[in-house]
This record gives C-alpha cells, sequence and structure tokens, in this order.
C-alpha cells in the first residue's frame, strides 16, 4: 500500500481545516483541493497537482512546514488548468501561454475553444503533455497505428491517445490496441463495400449521404460491441 504524506492527508502545521459547517476559509491544503476538485475530475491526484506546480501553470505559498497552501483564486486556476486540459484537450504550454497572457479565467470562458480546436494539429510532446503521459507512450501509439494515421497528430488523437492511457493502467499497452485496430479496419471495409457504389459515383450529395450513412453504422457498431461485450462481461462471475 502506498503511504500517504501528511500533506495529502491534509495536515495543516497550524493552517486551520474546513469547518463542519462546509464554509469557505482563506486557505485549503492540496488534500482538500483534490477531494474538492475530484468530483469534476475524477483522475486528479496529488502527485498531479504537484506537477503541475513544477510546471509552473500555478504558484503556491508554504507553510514554514512546506506544507502547500491554496487560495480560493488558485483553487480556480487549478480548475480552470483542469478544465482545458481534460476536457478541452490543451497541451500544458498552450494552457500556460493563456494564463502567462493574462486571459480570462472564469466559467464558461474554456467553452468557447471548442471551435479552436477542431482543426488544432500537435506535436508528439504536445500530445503527450496534454494527456499527462510520457513521450514513449505517445510513440508507441504512433508506432502501432493507433494514432497519427493521417500523417499527423489531431484532436482525435488526443481522444483516442486519452483513452488508451487509461486501458495502460490495466496493463492493456498500445502493442496490445493492434487487435482492436484490425477488427475496426475490418468493419470500416465492409461498410465501405456496402457504400461503395454510393461512393464512387461523382455525385457529391451522394457521396456525402453515404459517408453519414457509414458514421450512422459506426454508431450503431458502437452500441451493439458495447451490448455484447455486457454480455461477455456477465459470464465472468461463477
Amino acid at each position: 500500500m502506498t503511504e500517504r504524506t501528511s500533506e495529502e492527508y491534509g495536515s495543516s502545521n497550524g493552517v486551520n481545516m474546513m469547518d463542519d459547517g462546509g464554509s469557505s476559509k482563506d486557505h485549503y491544503t492540496i488534500g482538500e483541493v483534490v477531494a474538492r476538485l475530484r468530483k469534476e475530475f475524477p483522475t486528479l491526484s496529488v502527485s498531479k497537482v504537484r506537477y503541475l506546480e513544477r510546471r509552473r501553470l500555478i504558484s503556491l505559498t508554504r507553510t514554514r512546514g512546506g506544507y502547500r497552501l491554496f487560495t480560493p483564486q488558485d483553487v480556480e486556476l487549478l480548475r480552470y488548468i483542469l478544465t482545458l486540459q481534460d476536457k478541452e484537450y490543451l497541451p500544458l504550454k498552450v494552457i500556460k501561454k493563456r494564463i502567462e497572457g493574462g486571459m480570462p479565467v472564469a466559467a464558461g470562458d474554456s467553452g468557447d475553444l471548442s471551435r479552436v480546436l477542431e482543426d488544432k494539429t500537435y506535436t508528439k510532446e504536445e500530445l503527450a503533455d496534454a494527456i499527462d503521459s510520457e513521450l514513449r507512450f505517445v510513440e508507441e501509439l504512433v508506432a502501432v497505428g493507433v494514432v497519427g494515421r493521417s500523417g499527423e497528430l489531431t484532436q482525435r488523437d488526443v481522444e483516442i491517445a486519452r483513452m488508451a492511457l487509461e486501458m495502460a493502467k490495466y496493463s492493456i499497452q498500445p502493442r496490445h490496441l493492434r487487435g482492436i485496430m484490425a477488427a475496426v479496419e475490418r468493419e470500416a471495409a465492409m461498410f465501405k463495400q456496402i457504400l461503395n457504389p454510393d461512393l464512387r459515383s461523382g455525385d457529391e450529395p451522394r457521396i456525402q449521404d453515404a459517408v453519414n450513412k457509414a458514421r450512422h453504422l459506426a454508431t450503431v457498431d458502437s452500441k451493439l460491441k458495447e451490448l455484447l461485450m455486457a454480455n461477455a462481461i456477465d459470464t465472468f462471475a461463477p
């Protein structure tokens, strides 16, 4: 079992903890902040907050004993950073530039970024930053063809990489995803064969309609797999 530090437990060395009524106060410990934000960001950990501090995205004061202290403004800044990283998939370098440039840190501000992200491309380093992983992990995903199949790393690749990283927590490494990729390619080829007359018609409306049908088939296929997998998992327990 991993030993937790007194800072993570919320030991304050003279800092007042939140009262039983849940009223606000001037400063929070790192453990309190993680507990407070984990409802919005379930994967948030003390180590991730420390990492963001090391990358100088947040600047915290400390007690004489060295414990980090968060003001309410620090908490909101951290929430802003996590929103841009976890929900808008921006690299930490971009987030840092926004903060240093005096961009407004306000609720709902990040929602307008989705339009900017549609055509955004990433370097391998930026994608690793976006999902908070090692560069080697992204390189392995590229090597097996899970991301970067178009020759560029796109916003969709960020989302794929984030899911692959979640699977890696259960020892499912990028090389293990080759089977999934092969299955996807077989099904995509089947959809293309079915829709090929329209796709090769040269008629732009027919081609677009065929693409929309392919997307619909993909949605149905995804739901079918979800249900079939649920049936398979139900057989795990004796």
